[in-house]
């Protein structure tokens, strides 16, 4: 069943995340992403930054990401057996660091272009960067599914590094995309 491999997956992410020293979790969902959840999640996480007293920039940088992934999981996930988008998100941090972790269900037929997509732009310059975001706003591209591809750059910018991002086989035929974006205090 896929859902037990996903949580699996979400599971060793977590433990691989408390394992490093100094590093814990400090929100944490697994299961499907509902626009309400998203709100709330997003709501939960500007409280906690504001109550660490997060750098103000950072703590932008961070929602931003935030609710650009959170939006990208809800609206682009593939459906399960049981027609539920699930997926998972942590946010972790370190001593120097912030880490968001997310992850959704792609159909085999996305794989490789989100793959090569998200490849492309990790290698991009800063001017490039900014210039493929604004080509694709002046372009106005929309997937079948309302994406632009606007959500990778957006992160990749606000991030200030490369998209980390894996993808594991499910029994299903689908695949479950990983992404992690790792975010300087």
């Amino acid at each position: 069943m896929t859902t037990v491999e996903i949580r699996e997956i979400y599971q060793n992410q977590q433990d691989a995340i408390v394992s490093q020293k100094g590093c814990k979790v400090l929100v944490s969902h697994f299961g499907p992403f509902s626009q309400d959840l998203v709100s709330s999640l997003t709501l939960n996480v500007e409280h906690l930054l504001r109550s660490k007293n997060v750098n103000k920039q950072v703590a932008k940088r961070i929602f931003s990401i935030i609710i650009e992934g959170l939006q990208n999981l809800r609206l682009h996930g593939q459906k399960d057996e049981a027609n539920r988008q699930l997926g998972y998100f942590i946010l972790s941090e370190s001593e120097n660091k912030f880490h968001i972790s997310m992850a959704n269900m792609i159909s085999t037929d996305e794989f490789q272009k989100v793959d090569n997509y998200i490849e492309r732009i990790n290698n991009y310059s800063k001017e490039e960067l900014k210039e493929t975001y604004l080509s694709v706003l002046e372009n106005e591209f929309l997937s079948t599914k309302g994406g632009s591809g606007l959500g990778f750059i957006t992160t990749r910018i606000k991030s200030g590094s490369p998209l980390k991002h894996s993808f594991f086989a499910l029994k299903d035929g689908n695949m479950l995309f990983t992404f992690r974006i790792d975010l300087l205090k």
